[in-house]
């Protein structure tokens, strides 16, 4: 089960652990200590100090082992680019739409249409 938290600030003892699961994109913030951090099938360990910040990019599991006490923020992960991209391309084709509802109305192949009926201009 995966648990939202936006962002969750939490005060760790020396040597405790944290267990995130399936946390690809999450951000660890260390405000003070030392962190230790290793990734599901990563082949490095990252150590964190203060002031420091790691985005996990990989699923399954991650631990944080807390090698002096330490406090750490934990930032939920950004929208998916996906969805960003998929409300931008819904943008783009109803601009394209409206854009062509114009020029039916007012573009050239409107011209003919005003001459066969009450339009007399130039």
């Amino acid at each position: 089960m995966n648990i939202g938290f936006g962002r969750a600030q939490l005060h760790l003892k020396a040597r405790e652990v944290i267990r995130l699961y399936d946390p690809r994109g999450a951000r660890v913030e260390c405000v003070r200590g030392a962190l230790w951090i290793t990734q599901n099938r990563d082949y490095e360990d990252y150590f964190l100090a203060a002031n420091d910040s790691l985005t996990l990019d990989r699923p399954g599991l991650a631990l944080i082992h807390a090698q002096a006490p330490s406090e750490v923020v934990l930032l939920e992960p950004a929208p998916s680019p996906r969805l960003r991209q998929g409300i931008g391309n819904l943008f783009v084709a109803s601009l394209h739409a409206v854009g062509r509802a114009f020029a039916r109305q007012f573009g050239p192949e409107c011209i003919d249409k005003h001459r066969s009926g009450l339009y007399h201009g130039l």
